[in-house]
């Protein structure tokens, strides 16, 4: 409702019409599907840069030995190279698991309705791809 009111004040009762064919939870879905989308890209390149510094931190530290831990006890010496790397291998999990969700959730869901779609005949392929999002969501 912000969002229409927002709209309304700066274009008029045109702003009103926001809700043709589309429902309120349509609205909100699509909204933070785009703030995620552009959020994960900037978590992804991140993760990039952080798993680079932890291969270079690696590289230059091949014969430094430190305490392996098991269960918050010592366990075993391990290079500490090793350790950064492990840290790489949990960070490149997590990237693919945040691109598997940027895969899933690139679906516009405008339209789709809070039960049984629009009576509107409204062309969501369009809106899907004018949104930048690979195809519509079916329901």
């Amino acid at each position: 409702m912000a969002v229409e009111a927002l709209l309304t004040r700066k274009i008029g009762p045109l702003g009103g019409k926001l809700h043709t064919g589309r429902s309120r939870n349509d609205q909100v879905a699509l909204d933070i599907r785009l703030y995620l989308k552009d959020e994960i890209f900037e978590i992804l390149d991140l993760a990039h840069g952080l798993k680079r510094a932890l291969v270079e931190s690696a590289e230059a530290n091949l014969d430094t030995v430190m305490p392996g831990y098991t269960h918050l006890q010592r366990a075993q010496p391990v290079l500490f190279a090793h350790h950064l790397l492990a840290y790489y291998e949990m960070l490149k999990r997590d990237t693919g698991r945040l691109l598997d969700c940027l895969e899933r959730m690139d679906e516009m869901p405008l339209g789709a309705g809070a039960l049984a779609g629009s009576p509107y005949a409204l062309d969501r392929e369009y809106a899907a791809r004018l949104t930048d999002f690979e195809g519509s969501q079916s329901n």
